[in-house]
């Protein structure tokens, strides 16, 4: 694509936005005749798009097609734009057959959404086997997600155990725990680091019941719940997600029981529950089975899990709480970014800004500032905790 082209699609676009949608189409016209067969396409999803914002519904699904019968690298989301339309029109199975050429067209990472819309087109029109045998292919190659943060979480508090374990001598755990173990009066003379460490820490502790039971439930926890979390919320953001968690439980531990020893990834993993306990409750999203059932199950799973927390001696009421509180403010104001919502499967071009990048952008600086928030609260609280304790000091 030439730069006189990008130019004069970024006009076109521009246009678009400024509501002078005649003047755009009449751009956009000249460049469906451009030699470029990837311009032409973009021209003619532009004109769909224009079409479709003045209402003329038949006009953008005929732009549409065009663009889908073009080729190129973005025939694909013509596909896909008509299907759309099909639906919006009432026409079921011709939408699915437009979401299969969209489908076999489009690049892997576009497939599972596409396979996923084609399935539920196909439960709506009746043919349920179908319908399994789509969903099942879209959980399958396409719904596959690679959890690569949380299998390095996974693997950094094994390793830290076994080294700790292994290193320990007597019965106040290894020198990890000593360094990393959540301790307030620690905390309040300089070591911030401990707010974040004890949740790497699974080491035994002198009369605590801790054991190699400890760390087996967590991981295993974490190996259920945190692909489902950091599929909705990107390997980044899930990784910010789980730290402010850890974070969480550690505040609340240093505010509430500040005399009391506390290690272990479970005030993450309490978070990770918390965010999916709302993100199910408060959106309504498409997702693999798997995925939907464990998420369904998430209310059940914390009364269990809190009652276990107060009901057994030695268990830190205040890191799974704190983690809890965390997890579910997050889950309550900030959206998943790889969410599929059922309204959005079928919205109109208009709607569908996530393919905007000043948008994309936009909602990337929303989440950062949701998350610098809770982290200033949070350290803020750490704060407070360790001037009560500095000023008793002076007392």
């Amino acid at each position: 694509m030439t730069d006189e082209a990008r130019l004069r699609l970024a006009e076109s676009r521009r246009l678009l936005d400024a509501g002078d949608i005649d003047h755009a189409i009449a751009l956009l016209t000249e460049l469906t005749r451009h030699s470029d067969r990837d311009v032409a396409n973009e021209a003619w999803l532009l004109i769909g798009t224009a079409r479709y914002r003045t209402d003329d519904e038949a006009g953008a699904l005929a732009a549409w097609q065009q663009a889908a019968d073009l080729g190129g690298s973005n025939a694909w989301m013509g596909s896909r734009r008509v299907a759309e339309q099909l639906v919006r029109d009432g026409k079921l199975e011709d939408a699915v057959a437009a979401y299969r050429e969209a489908d076999r067209r489009a690049p892997p990472d576009e497939r599972g959404p596409i396979a996923n819309r084609i399935a539920w087109l196909l439960k709506e029109t009746g043919h349920d086997f179908a319908a399994r045998r789509q969903f099942n292919r879209a959980r399958g190659p396409y719904g596959s997600y690679p959890a690569y943060v949380t299998w390095a979480l996974i693997a950094i508090c094994v390793v830290v155990y076994v080294i700790d374990t292994a290193l320990a001598r007597g019965t106040d755990g290894g020198p990890l725990t000593q360094a990393w173990i959540l301790y307030q009066p620690l905390v309040a003379q300089g070591e911030w680091w401990r707010l974040i460490t004890h949740a790497f820490l699974h080491a035994p502790l002198a009369g605590g019941g801790f054991s190699i039971l400890h760390i087996l439930f967590n991981m295993y926890a974490l190996f259920l719940f945190g692909p489902v979390i950091e599929e909705l919320y990107g390997h980044f953001e899930y990784l910010v997600i789980y730290l402010l968690c850890a974070l969480g439980g550690g505040v609340l531990t240093v505010l509430a029981a500040p005399q009391s020893p506390v290690l272990g990834a479970s005030g993450a993993i309490f978070g990770l529950f918390g965010v999916g306990f709302v993100v199910w409750r408060r959106r309504h999203l498409v997702l693999n089975p798997r995925s939907r059932m464990i998420l369904s199950q998430m209310g059940p799973l914390l009364v269990i899990n809190l009652i276990f927390t107060f009901a057994v001696p030695g268990i830190s009421w205040t890191g799974h709480v704190g983690g809890l509180l965390v997890g579910a403010a997050i889950g309550l104001l900030v959206a998943p970014s790889g969410g599929t919502t059922l309204a959005g499967m079928w919205s109109g071009p208009a709607a569908q800004a996530g393919n905007n990048p000043s948008v994309v952008g936009a909602g990337l600086l929303e989440h950062a500032a949701v998350y610098l928030g809770i982290l200033l609260v949070l350290v803020a609280g750490a704060a407070w905790s360790v001037n009560q304790i500095q000023v008793g000091l002076v007392r």
